[in-house]
C-alpha cells in the first residue's frame, strides 16, 4: 500500500522485522532488540524475525492508537477501560531506563494497526504518521508556559514580497542514521562532524526583489526592460526569516536577536548566491546561555557561530551543494569556524581500528562503530560536564546527504528537561512563523 509521506520522517511510524533479541538482567518479561542503532526494550514474546511497527523517542502517538491498544495508564481513557497501559495523557513515548536498561522508542505488533488496516497491507519498510486519514503519531511538542522574557503573543506578519521563489531556503530536518546506514558503501567518502548543541542561523546573499522608484516602476509598465532584482543578505533562524523589513512581528525564543549577531559575523565574506547554514552556541551577549549549561567553551557573554553546511544559488534557482571538506576550507581560509571534522575518509578505512562482525551487514558494523567510538562521551568542548549531543555523517555523493547520531545519554537528558516542561529552543522558533 502507498503512504502517504510522513510530516516528520524522524517522527513517524516505520514497519520492521526484528533482527535480534538480548537477554536482559533481573528481566523476566522484558528482552533487548536494536532497530536503527536505538535500543528498544520488547515483550518476552517477539521473537527474531518478527515484523512490526516501531516509533522513535519523543513521538506522540494518536489518540485513536493509543485508545485502541489500551497504552493509556488512565484506564478510563483506553478502549477497554478494564486494560491499563503505561502511557501518559500526553501519549509520549520517553527515552528511559529500565532495571538499568536503555530504551530510545517503541515496538508494537502489526495487530495495533488492525483498527484501521489489515496486518497483509504491510510491507516492511513503510513509514508513515497516518493510515486512511487516520493519525497515528507526530513529533511531541511539550505545552510551555511564557517564559517572560520572550513575546510568544503571534501578530500578523508584513507580507514578505522582497523573496523570490527558489532563492532562500531554510534546512530540512537533519534525518536518522540509522535509518540510513544502509546507503553508505565501503568506498564511499564519508565525513563525521561534531554535533553541535545550539540554536541554528541561516545567514545568505541571495537573489532579491528589488524596490523600485515611481519611475522605474513606469519604465517597466510602458514595457522598458528595467532591472527589478538584486542581491541582499537575507538571515533566519532554523524556521522564522529575522530582517526587520521581512518580520514586523519581534516574536523570539531570546530577548537578543542573536542571529542578527551571527549575521553580522558572517555576511561579509558571502558571495552574490551563497548561503550559509550554522550553529550558534555559547552565550547571549546578557550571559543567558544559548542552551542551558552548554557553554562550549565561550565567555560568560560570549557565543560562536559553527558553520556545517554552505550552498551556492543561481539566478535560475538550482541550488549547489559544497562538499564537507570545501565546507572546512572555506572557513579555514577566511577565519571561520567550521564544525569539528572527526574524520573525514572512506567508509572502509575506519574498520582499520575496529573488529568488524562478519555476521552483521556494513550498516550494522558500521552503526555499532560510530557508537562505540562517538557517542556516551562528555562534550569536550565545553567546561560544564555535560553529554555530548552526537555526531552527524556525510555521504560525499551528489546529494551530499547528512544525517545524524545522537547519544543515549544526551536525548536521556532532553528527555528529563520536558519532563519539567522546558522548550525546545529550535521548535520555539515555529511559532514565529
Amino acid at each position: 500500500m502507498k503512504f502517504k509521506k510522513p510530516i516528520n520522517e524522524n517522527y513517524c511510524a516505520t514497519v520492521v522485522k526484528i533482527k535480534n533479541v538480548v537477554q536482559l538482567d533481573n528481566c523476566d518479561n522484558i528482552q533487548g532488540t536494536i532497530i536503527f542503532g536505538n535500543n528498544i526494550i520488547i515483550s518476552k514474546d517477539v521473537n527474531v524475525g518478527d515484523i512490526g511497527v516501531y516509533f522513535p523517542a519523543e513521538t506522540q502517538l494518536s489518540h485513536e492508537y493509543t485508545n485502541y491498544n489500551n497504552l493509556y495508564r488512565h484506564s478510563e481513557l483506553n478502549y477497554d477501560d478494564t486494560k491499563k497501559g503505561y502511557l501518559e495523557d500526553n501519549r509520549r513515548i520517553r527515552t528511559m531506563k529500565l532495571r538499568g536498561n536503555k530504551s530510545m522508542g517503541l515496538f508494537m505488533p502489526l495487530t495495533s494497526l488492525e483498527f484501521v488496516i489489515d496486518a497483509d497491507e504491510l510491507s516492511e519498510g513503510d513509514i508513515f504518521d497516518e493510515i486512511k486519514n487516520i493519525p497515528i503519531c507526530n513529533k511531541y511538542i511539550v505545552p510551555v508556559k511564557n517564559s517572560g522574557g520572550a513575546n510568544k503573543q503571534k501578530k500578523k506578519l508584513k507580507k514578505i514580497s522582497k523573496l523570490i521563489d527558489g532563492q532562500f531556503r531554510f534546512h530540512d530536518d537533519t534525518a536518522q542514521f540509522g535509518k540510513n546506514a544502509h546507503r553508505f558503501k565501503p568506498d564511499d567518502i564519508m565525513s563525521i562532524t561534531y554535533k553541535l548543541h545550539g540554536t541554528s542561523v541561516i545567514i545568505s546573499n541571495i537573489l532579491c526583489k528589488k524596490k523600485l522608484n515611481l519611475f522605474n516602476k513606469f519604465l517597466k509598465l510602458i514595457g522598458v526592460k528595467v532591472i527589478d532584482t538584486e542581491y541582499d543578505n537575507i538571515y533566519s533562524s532554523r524556521k522564522v526569516i529575522k530582517n526587520d523589513d521581512l518580520n514586523t512581528s519581534k516574536n523570539s525564543y531570546y530577548e537578543i536577536d542573536i542571529w542578527g549577531l551571527a549575521n553580522d559575523k558572517i555576511k561579509e565574506f558571502l558571495l552574490d548566491g551563497m548561503t550559509v547554514y550554522a550553529e550558534i552556541v555559547g552565550h547571549l551577549p546578557n550571559g543567558a546561555y544559548i542552551q542551558k549549561s552548554y557553554d562550549y567553551g565561550c565567555g560568560k557573554t560570549d557565543y560562536e557561530v559553527y558553520i556545517y553546511r554552505i550552498t551556492y544559488t543561481n539566478p535560475s534557482g538550482n541550488v549547489f551543494e559544497f562538499s564537507a571538506k570545501q565546507v572546512q576550507d572555506w572557513c579555514k581560509e577566511r577565519g571561520l569556524k567550521a564544525v569539528p571534522e572527526l574524520y573525514y575518509g572512506k567508509v572502509r578505512d575506519i574498520f582499520q581500528v575496529y573488529t568488524y562482525d562478519d555476521g552483521l551487514d556494513l550498516a550494522d558494523n558500521l552503526i555499532n562503530y560510530l557508537k562505540q567510538v562517538y557517542l556516551e562521551q562528555d562534550c569536550y568542548m565545553c567546561k560544564n560536564k555535560l553529554p555530548a549531543e552526537g555526531i552527524v555523517v556525510r555521504k560525499e555523493a551528489n546529494d551530499n546527504q547528512s544525517y545524524k547520531l545522537k547519544s543515549f545519554r544526551f536525548l536521556k537528558r532532553e528527555t528529563d528537561l520536558l519532563d519539567k516542561g522546558e522548550e525546545d529552543i529550535e521548535e520555539s522558533q515555529k511559532g514565529d512563523e
